[in-house]
């Protein structure tokens, strides 16, 4: 008799994808660099408006807040009617995330120019 053990794996989005769509957005970086900056840190809205909004766009914001957490890069956690975000727990995408926010604007445009 043989035993056979079966895993279920979770598939994880491509990173490739994520950074072509990241790239497109200079707000999606800020907030990129904002939350490798604070990796341990959650958010509400207000704060990271305040923390990164120079241009006073902050319905690019909120749209960008929203993107990345559709794409799994952020968490969303509603407590009292307030939105709080932090940096997802998925430890190879966090990783990832983690090198990636590690780039200065110059290496984000190498790789603009690249792809």
């Amino acid at each position: 008799m043989a035993i056979t053990e079966v895993t279920r794996q979770t598939t994880q989005p491509c990173l490739g994808q994520m950074v072509k769509k990241l790239i497109n957005n200079h707000c999606c970086l800020t907030l990129l660099r904002f939350f490798v900056a604070h990796p341990n840190g959650r958010f509400s809205k207000l704060a990271i408006v305040h923390a990164i909004d120079d241009n006073h766009n902050r319905p690019e914001v909120e749209k960008s807040l929203m993107q990345m957490v559709d794409e799994g890069i952020l968490n969303l956690k509603i407590e009292n009617d307030v939105s709080f975000y932090m940096l997802t727990r998925e430890e190879p995408t966090r990783q990832s995330i983690m090198e990636m926010g590690e780039f200065d604007w110059r290496h984000w445009q190498l790789v603009l120019d690249y792809i």
